[in-house]
């Protein structure tokens, strides 16, 4: 099934390099990964006391506000960069998403008001990165399978790579030695957000992917139109060919992908072949040719006609355009799918979206809405399993930006000599890129129960928030709770994918990261701005941050807790009904059995 390191199928969309050009679209991953995460998680780090300085008699809640709302809204466009992506593919989204954060974050540099950066930072910066951070990880899918684990690793570790950077390189920037401001720090955000464009641009789409055939078709049509008009300036039929010719030019859809149908079009009886990228041979229809430009072919020519039915046959021939792979943000080993293993061509008819799948008319295509829809499937909560999961993302979520926000806070507070003050949040970097790393491999050992790794470490995440409220002026003390935080958060980020799949199958993952990513983007926007009131409130206080801490510290640590009893609520669903044999092709596990990363799979009844 492999050959030069392509995986091959008789699927469209199946022949990835993994890799070749794909190592150049993980180092766009990364770097995307890199300014957008080193950004987003460094916010409160750099601007939140500068800010404090600027606005007198501002709290610390109205704030931080701005670095809640901007993650928020990050996430919470993810199913909007979802159905974007699908129609425009990852180039063209992410390109437009630079931009429009690069905007958002410029104009914040220009009016230095906290509730107008609600909108420019927070609304439009948000919406922006949420544009880019969905193709970041969907391209790296596309391109590979057999090294899919490896590729996405690498590809990820730039969020912590960027966040190690980010706090070090902007405080001298707005501070010493330069004294810029954070209105100017702002700007240079905005200059490096739109660097993105260049990592955009290196999302070259693979031939079979539906933004590239609809650019190929869109080209051939317009050659075709060009062809038409200088046959009208040779040609001059007769007012009765015309006339017979007519009626037999049907109007005709082209289905370029789901929910992005090209507009109607008749096409012109003239059947021509076309060399694809991928080898094969495709009829190709040309586009409609005006009555008025209609090349009657010469009675006295001697070469066959063909019959209508005959043209009909060719028109239709066209070729199967991907519109999508639900696996394409699934960041573990494909290898852990039993039916990836046992049937690659099988698995990937059932996780490839192609044009063959989605025959739609133009007059019931789908909105964009509808598309919207599709992509936050809210039934599935009704999955025991999965609900409790849900609800784990969202006790997660309130407390998982914490740390990055107000560790430099907490550190002054505790007097921790100025100096040293961004080491907390650079240890969580640093132990990010490794915990992404390893807890990743491990969660790809057969041998190694990958839920009870996944609620461990949000149990010692959680565990180490609770720690930090009594951390001490040395600084060591502080970097401790945010190397075990970076860590294991980190391991928590790489697993996500990898459980849903556990719970849902990788044929219902998207929808599935959508109703998530939506539950992440309001808890993630409610966390942040309660902490800070909080400190607020307690300021008086030896340990400010002690209430706040410890609270939402529980939060992450609860969240873990409560999925040990995922197995119990599996096996009871089993009791009441067996898991089908679909399911289990697709990756859900049985809980029903000892190992549950090596479910028995059930024998057909003859």
């Amino acid at each position: 099934m492999t050959s030069g390191g392509t995986t091959n199928s008789a699927i469209p969309g199946a022949r990835v390099p993994d890799g070749g050009w794909g190592w150049i679209i993980v180092l766009a991953s990364f770097m995307i990964h890199f300014i957008m995460d080193g950004i987003t998680y460094s916010m409160g780090d750099i601007f939140l006391h500068p800010m404090m300085k600027n606005f007198p008699g501002v709290g610390r809640a109205s704030i931080s506000t701005t670095w809640a709302i901007l993650p928020a809204v990050t996430l919470g466009s993810g199913p909007i960069a979802t159905v974007f992506t699908n129609i425009y593919g990852c180039r063209k989204v992410t390109i437009v998403g630079a931009i429009l954060a690069s905007i958002g974050f410029f104009m914040s540099g220009f009016w230095a008001n906290v509730y107008f950066y609600y909108l420019s930072i927070g609304v439009i910066g948000g919406l922006g990165l949420g544009l880019i951070y969905l193709p970041a990880i969907v391209s790296v899918g596309y391109y590979f399978e057999q090294k899919r684990s490896l590729a996405m690793g690498i590809a990820v570790c730039g969020s912590g790579l960027g966040t190690l950077v980010f706090p070090v390189v902007m405080e001298r920037i707005i501070g010493k030695p330069w004294l810029l401001g954070f209105a100017h720090g702002l700007k240079i955000e905005a200059v490096i957000i739109v660097i993105c464009v260049i990592f955009g641009a290196l999302m070259v789409p693979l031939p079979q992917e539906s933004s590239e055939i609809r650019r190929r078709a869109l080209k051939e049509r317009a050659k075709a139109k060009r062809l038409a008009l200088q046959s009208k300036e040779t040609t001059s039929p007769n007012d009765e060919q015309r006339n017979q010719l007519l009626p037999t030019i049907r109007e005709r859809d082209i289905p370029l992908q789901k929910g992005n149908i090209l507009g109607r079009e008749s096409t012109a009886v003239v059947p021509g072949e076309q060399q694809h990228p991928d080898g094969d041979n495709h009829r190709t229809s040309l586009p409609r040719i005006d009555e008025t430009s209609i090349k009657i072919i010469d009675p006295t020519d001697k070469t066959p006609k063909k019959s209508i039915e005959q043209f009909e046959e060719d028109i239709s021939s066209e070729p199967s355009v991907v519109v999508s792979r639900k696996d394409a943000v699934y960041q573990g080993s494909l290898h852990n799918i039993a039916l990836f293993n046992d049937d690659k061509e099988e698995y990937h008819r059932q996780v490839i979206t192609t044009t063959d799948d989605v025959k739609l008319k133009p007059e019931v295509k789908m909105s964009f809405l509808a598309q919207l829809a599709k992509e936050i499937d809210f039934s599935l909560l009704k999955d025991g399993a999965f609900a409790l999961f849900a609800i784990s993302n969202f006790l997660t979520s309130l407390g998982f930006n914490i740390p990055y926000n107000f560790a430099n806070d907490l550190a002054t507070d505790a007097n921790v000599i100025e100096q040293h003050r961004s080491w907390p949040i650079m240890a969580i970097g640093i132990s990010n890129c490794f915990g992404r790393v390893i807890i990743g491999m491990l969660g790809d050992r057969k041998s190694l129960n990958r839920l009870y790794l996944y609620n461990i470490a949000l149990v010692i995440a959680g565990a180490s928030l609770l720690y930090a409220p009594y951390c001490t002026s040395h600084i060591g003390t502080h970097i401790t709770y945010a190397s075990l935080f970076g860590f294991f958060s980190g391991g928590y980020v790489g697993l996500t994918s990898i459980i849903v799949v556990d719970l849902v199958g990788v044929d219902k993952l998207s929808s599935a990261f959508g109703v998530l990513l939506l539950i992440q983007g309001i808890a993630v926007a409610l966390g942040t701005p309660i902490v800070a009131q909080m400190r607020d409130i307690f300021g008086k206080t030896a340990r400010p941050y002690l209430w706040p801490y410890l609270i939402f510290g529980s939060c992450i640590l609860i969240s873990g807790l409560i999925l040990f009893g995922i197995p119990a609520l599996q096996r009871r669903k089993e009791r009441q009904q067996q898991p089908t044999q679909h399911q289990l092709d697709m990756g859900v596990l049985s809980y029903s059995k000892e190992n549950i990363n090596a479910p028995e799979r059930p024998q057909q009844q003859l």
